[in-house]
């Protein structure tokens, strides 16, 4: 299985034009490379902490307010996904994510499979 999973705010999105999530800026290299994994056979799937801090974790509220914006908003910029899983921890303003298996933005943007299975230690 070829799975990649990738957030949504500051990473698919350079952040907001305004202080609604509906006008958040497209990467576009972003949106471009995630066809690029998408056409070579990679399921994608968007993981979000979007307003977990509002809703208190309460994925319910999640799912009924803040996920018809996500979906709007990946259908008018045409991003590629498989699956959007919100409820994602938010680790706070002075937190951060670790992972074995992470790449930043930038990676993603300008490194191609290999360069990441490298950076990885996969290959």
């Amino acid at each position: 299985m070829k799975k990649l999973v990738i957030d949504l705010d500051e990473t698919i999105t350079n952040g907001k034009e305004n202080s609604d999530y509906i006008s958040a800026i497209p990467d576009k290299k972003v949106i471009e490379k995630l066809r690029a994994y998408q056409d070579s056979g990679f399921e994608i799937t968007i993981f979000t902490s979007r307003n977990m801090r509002t809703f208190q974790g309460q994925i319910g509220k999640i799912n009924i307010h803040t996920l018809p914006t996500i979906l709007a908003w990946l259908d008018k910029h045409s991003v590629p996904f498989d699956e959007v899983i919100v409820g994602k921890p938010w680790c706070g303003f002075d937190g951060f994510y670790v992972d074995d298996r992470s790449i930043r933005p930038k990676e993603f943007k300008d490194l191609s499979y290999e360069e990441v299975k490298k950076l990885l230690g996969m290959s």
